[in-house]
């Protein structure tokens, strides 16, 4: 009956200490990234940084077909019944307002 009595106690500090153990580690891993996820280098802007007023310079009469998130980027889709520039992709990077790229869409 002894024995039993000195397994039981001794299963229960054994479960005490995992358990402690456990919080500790989940603790200690709480502030750090998983390995594996590098933290981008370089400044990170504002989180809520401003840039102004955005001017797109495009011909009278364009119109936002569609807006679409692409990564880190936005793409608008714009549509203008202007010969020779019917359809567009302009690619903006919200960040910083400027835009990074167009493509023109239509018969070469």
């Amino acid at each position: 009956m002894r024995g039993l009595k000195v397994l039981v106690v001794g299963l229960g500090i054994a479960v005490v200490a995992a358990f402690l153990t456990l919080v500790v580690v989940i603790f200690n891993r709480s502030g750090r990234p998983a390995e594996g996820m590098a933290r981008p280098e370089g400044p990170r802007p504002p989180l809520h940084a401003s840039w102004g007023r955005a001017i797109l310079e495009q011909p009278a009469g364009t119109r936002i077909q569609s807006v679409t998130a692409s990564g880190t980027l936005i793409v608008l889709q714009l549509y203008t019944q202007a010969p020779g520039q019917d359809e567009r992709l302009v690619v903006l990077d919200p960040a910083t307002g400027a835009v990074s790229g167009t493509f023109q869409l239509g018969p070469r």
